[in-house]
């Protein structure tokens, strides 16, 4: 007997699979994102140091 949730959504590996692939496309935006979180407040940062002097 085949339960519902192997109908809907395919064998065990193939959930693994797609997650697998769902988690590493969440990674490469999330890595961006703060890659220009940090190079805004490096840039933030010399501009204070300019000013001050």
């Amino acid at each position: 007997m085949v339960n519902s949730e192997e109908r809907d959504y395919g064998t065990r590996q193939e959930r693994r699979e797609r997650r697998r692939a769902a988690k590493g496309s969440k990674m490469t935006h999330h890595g961006k994102s703060i890659a220009l979180i940090y190079r805004q407040s490096v840039e933030r940062r010399a501009g204070e140091k300019k000013s001050s002097r």
